[in-house]
């Protein structure tokens, strides 16, 4: 697939009192036309600037930012804010417009856009709301909202222009989990019934995890990893990247080690991907190879649509090598802990 959105070199730097305090440093990405691809950062790490330098609501200070290969800090502002109407936008706050109504709110892009007739209005503003279920609350005004509802009138809003590309600013931190569950949903079922490309922000890597193809680890200004979600979860190489998983899986690498020293077991972590998350491969390869096992830590889960599993396990026996080397023939990640 091609890349609908390319960050070449891309920096940033703020001027303050007569200094040059960089933003973001030699910047080099791609996404692909309907992926969604995740950045995800500790508070100061960029992100935020990242996400304002795609629509241009930041100049880069060096770099080419390309949108289907067309480099769009050389437009002028007539071309520019053509594009805009193609670069949907959701807040981390809403931005609403507090004093007009749900359809209201969706139809205000559109009626800045000016080449719309109320007819294609009405109409265009009825199928957002039905698309993002929130019918019963066409007339009602966002102080009346709750905050997943306000979210859901920000997503139609941002879609009113048909983008190519959907923006989204910390989409969900201001929402609680269950709230987060569904409008990540939603997105994702944009993203499919529309083809429609998302870029997100956000520091929760669980976001990243239920919603996201790619993303990129960014921290003090620098991608510092860069791949498959799958991969990245499971398989964290920088430090940055493991203290994000290990924050969102609970795990303190650490007292692990700690806690189980005395024991004289090899420490493994076994990664499962796909349908072998849910076959008995554990139980059978210990049994035939007379290994113990302790499992000291674990988790079943999904990365977007994929089933995986990761255990931590303590294993003893004389044959533990070629248990091992048994899972690997299946297909399984091992990695020795210790």
């Amino acid at each position: 697939m091609p890349a609908i959105l390319e960050l070449r070199d891309v920096s940033k730097n703020y001027r303050v009192d007569q200094c040059d305090i960089p933003a973001l440093d030699h910047i080099d990405l791609e996404v692909i036309s309907g992926e969604v691809f995740g950045i995800i950062g500790h508070s100061g790490a960029g992100k935020s600037t990242l996400i304002r330098l795609i629509n241009l609501l930041e100049h880069p200070t060096k770099g080419a930012i390309l949108i289907d290969g067309q480099d769009i800090t050389r437009l002028d502002k007539n071309e520019l804010r053509v594009l805009r109407r193609k670069i949907g936008m959701i807040f981390q706050h809403f931005n609403l417009l507090s004093s007009k109504t749900v359809a209201q709110n969706i139809a205000f892009p559109l009626r800045i856009a000016g080449h719309y007739n109320e007819d294609e209005i009405k109409k265009r503003v009825g199928e957002l709301i039905d698309r993002v279920g929130l019918i019963e609350h066409t007339d009602k005004y966002p102080a009346q909202l709750s905050g997943g509802q306000k979210q859901r009138v920000g997503i139609a809003r941002a879609l009113a222009t048909q983008p190519r590309i959907l923006l989204c600013d910390e989409a969900t931190s201001a929402l609680d989990p269950q709230t987060t569950q569904s409008v990540l949903n939603l997105l994702n079922e944009i993203n499919i019934d529309l083809k429609l490309t998302i870029v997100l922000i956000t520091h929760e890597m669980n976001v990243i995890r239920m919603l996201c193809d790619r993303v990129a680890v960014l921290d003090q200004g620098k991608i510092v990893e860069l791949g498959e979600v799958s991969n990245v979860f499971l398989h964290p190489q920088h430090p940055t990247s493991r203290r994000f998983v290990y924050e969102s899986e609970d795990i303190d690498e650490e007292m692990l080690h700690a806690a189980f020293s005395h024991l004289e077991s090899r420490l493994i972590r076994l990664t499962f991907r796909g349908n072998r998350t849910y076959e008995p491969i554990l139980g059978n390869i210990m049994r035939a190879y007379h290994v113990d096992f302790s499992i000291l830590s674990g988790r079943i889960d999904r990365i977007k649509n994929m089933p995986y599993g990761q255990l931590i396990l303590g294993l003893q026996g004389d044959s533990v090598d070629d248990a091992l080397a048994h899972f690997r023939q299946q297909g399984l990640t091992v990695e020795e802990l210790r």
